[in-house]
């Protein structure tokens, strides 16, 4: 029918994974003599792994004190002290980026366990807080050395490690492109069980919410994968010793919608 509507038939094939359709050929070509172009509609999907070339380790530390400025003094020290062992350890500040700094009244709920007349000094010692902490960006060999460094000079809230690529355009192109390829695949398979000879590609769209990047084995979203949590609170290290850490190595996915359009048989693809 040519009145305004057009009779479009799907057939379903493989378990759902792609559809054939019939499509008009081009939105250019409206009149009583445009061909209609039969298609298949697919979803290709493809996953890239590579090793993460930098580690993003988040160091911090916990303080309390029995009033405002006797807090922000001890964090003073404690504060330089970190720094100045992690650029004494050779990273760049430029490699050392602060993230949050906290002076406050601690929390209710943290007093409260102190709350009796036998903690009554701590209770007085902790009125409050102060929290400060940075990420170090290193290289994944530098990890363990970097949290080492900084739990050693005081940091006692430390060990989260972020595993990234610096440059993940290279592999969510090939990602793309490889979900392209299985699009394809999936495609001719259609074709083959339908009777039908497989064309050119009419037009392919990538959806950007499926885009994932991060360790392999794990869910979640964002360009950088997520990270491993490793907390140190008031525990030191034995000496000479660090924690055994490995760097993961980061997933790509992709997820493409392609349409084929579908030739008769024997018919040279375009």
């Amino acid at each position: 029918m040519r009145n305004g509507s057009h009779l479009t038939v799907l057939l379903v094939c493989l378990a759902g994974l792609g559809s054939m359709a019939w499509a008009q050929c081009n939105t250019n070509c409206s009149g009583p003599g445009c061909p209609e172009r039969r298609t298949i509609s697919v979803n290709g999907t493809a996953q890239v792994t590579a090793d993460a070339d930098l580690a993003v380790v988040r160091v911090g530390y916990k303080l309390y004190g029995p009033d405002a400025k006797s807090a922000y003094d001890q964090a003073t020290a404690t504060s330089n002290a970190i720094m100045n062992a992690l650029t004494g350890a050779g990273i760049p500040k430029a490699s050392i980026e602060s993230t949050s700094q906290v002076l406050q009244h601690t929390m209710p709920f943290e007093l409260q366990q102190f709350a009796n007349q036998r903690n009554e000094e701590q209770f007085k010692e902790r009125q409050f807080t102060v929290t400060q902490s940075w990420t170090i960006r290193v290289k994944p060999d530098q990890a363990a050395t970097a949290l080492d460094t900084a739990v050693s000079a005081g940091a006692n809230e430390s060990g989260w490690i972020q595993w990234i690529v610096e440059d993940p355009s290279v592999l969510q192109a090939k990602a793309s492109s490889e979900a392209v390829a299985n699009a394809r695949k999936i495609a001719e398979e259609i074709a083959a069980k339908s009777g039908v000879h497989l064309g050119q590609l009419v037009s392919v769209n990538e959806n950007q919410g499926q885009i994932y990047a991060g360790p392999v084995g794990m869910a979640g979203g964002g360009i950088y994968g997520m990270g491993d949590a490793v907390m140190v609170t008031g525990v030191m290290p034995v000496q000479n010793q660090q924690l055994a850490i490995n760097s993961r190595r980061v997933e790509f996915r992709a997820t493409v919608s392609a349409v084929f359009a579908i030739e008769d048989a024997g018919t040279p693809e375009k």
